[in-house]
């Protein structure tokens, strides 16, 4: 204990010095932790979008930016299907839990999204005030629409062509909200509309398709089918598992880099750590050299050096649990608006103790070189020099 208010008196000295290295650990222990989050928010929302979806039938395009725009719902689709031609493909005996879409046009930053039932059964909704859409022109927003829009159940709202009402709207045309979703992202951000809703606005007689997802029961089928759709007709077949992993590498890929980064201001910081307790330890030996004429032991000498360390890195975790605070409850701010992190990742993990456990053990292990080199000094000419 006494070894331990020695140690807090040494670091008031030199508070400055002692919590810019514990804010430069923290900031790589902050962004690995971040790094980590953001990587399990996005396999969490990739694995939940993908979910029971084992085709993919679109306009011709980039693969990625299909995955995107049909089951992220973050990009713009790259065009429509005929809807006899999917039909044709949907009948195959092992396509099960087909989904319809047909994309509208946008509230503000909001996706209109012309689907079957089936679409919003998928989306395993938490809470639902009011009801489903029964028939044209009604919509179910998402709890996130609701909130940026003032909307609530039983008012009326027309959409625009984009982001901004000056390239056209349908103001003669009004949707009537008959449900507000409380569901995961995307879906908050998403209204939900009959597919007849979107057909009747743009008088859409052959009644296309943006996209078609479906699940298959039999795994060849699985494996197989995208490829034969993909040649037989002028639609793209993908297979959005597959594809959901190609964009995780890349991603990871990315991550890497980051990572790299963050390891190289913990080192910074680490190196830091140990040439401020060498200088301390060599500017204030006499007063070791004092403690050890009233009878100290130089085990009593190491836990001052090495509580030192330790404290500065117990600083360090200190910032970095109120920065991943502040990180959670301002996601929104910092964040794309398509991505959330779950509350689920955000849970202390095994790398968060790793980190932890790795930072105060090296702060105890940094240690004792200077306390070493302590032992080499004559006690007798420590006091002298004082």
């Amino acid at each position: 204990m006494k070894a331990l208010v020695f140690a807090f008196a040494s670091l008031r000295h030199r508070l400055g010095s002692a919590s810019m290295i514990a804010l430069v650990l923290s900031l790589g222990l902050i962004g690995m932790a971040l790094m980590d989050r953001a990587e399990k928010g996005m396999t969490m929302q990739l694995r939940n979008s993908l979910d029971g979806t084992d085709l993919l039938l679109c306009a011709k395009g980039s693969p990625t930016q299909s995955i995107l725009a049909h089951v992220l719902h973050v990009d713009a689709a790259s065009g429509n299907i005929p809807s006899e031609t999917a039909e044709q493909w949907l009948k195959h005996p092992d396509i099960r839990h087909v989904r319809r879409l047909a994309y509208g046009d946008q509230l503000g930053e909001f996706r209109i999204l012309g689907c079957d039932s089936a679409t919003w059964l998928h989306i395993g909704e938490s809470r639902l005030t009011g009801r489903w859409p029964s028939q044209s022109m009604e919509a179910v927003i998402g709890s996130t629409v609701a909130q940026a829009s003032n909307l609530s159940v039983g008012d009326v709202f027309h959409g625009s062509h984009g982001m901004v009402d000056d390239l056209g709207d349908h103001a003669h045309q009004d949707y009537r909200v008959v449900g507000i979703v409380d569901a995961s992202n995307p879906w908050d951000r998403i209204i939900f509309t009959p597919l007849s809703s979107v057909w009747d606005i743009h008088q859409d007689k052959d009644h296309a398709y943006t996209a078609v997802l479906a699940s298959i029961d039999n795994p060849m089928t699985r494996l197989m089918l995208p490829a034969r759709i993909q040649k037989a007709s002028k639609m793209m077949a993908i297979s959005p598992a597959m594809e959901g992993n190609r964009m995780m590498t890349w991603l990871n890929r990315g991550g890497q880099i980051m990572q790299i980064m963050t390891l190289l201001l913990q080192l910074i910081g680490f190196i830091s750590l140990l040439l401020l307790l060498h200088a301390h330890v060599r500017e204030h030996r006499s007063n070791y050299a004092l403690m050890r004429a009233m009878g100290s032991t130089w085990w009593q000498v190491f836990q001052v050096v090495a509580w030192q360390n330790i404290l500065i890195v117990m600083g360090a975790l200190s910032f970095t649990a109120i920065g991943l605070l502040m990180a959670y409850f301002s996601q929104s701010l910092w964040l794309p608006s398509a991505l959330n992190i779950p509350n689920q990742a955000w849970v202390p993990s095994t790398l968060d103790a790793v980190m932890a456990g790795g930072a105060l053990i090296f702060a105890g292990i940094s240690s004792v070189g200077p306390w070493l080199s302590l032992k080499k000094i004559s006690l007798h000419r420590a006091l002298v020099d004082a």
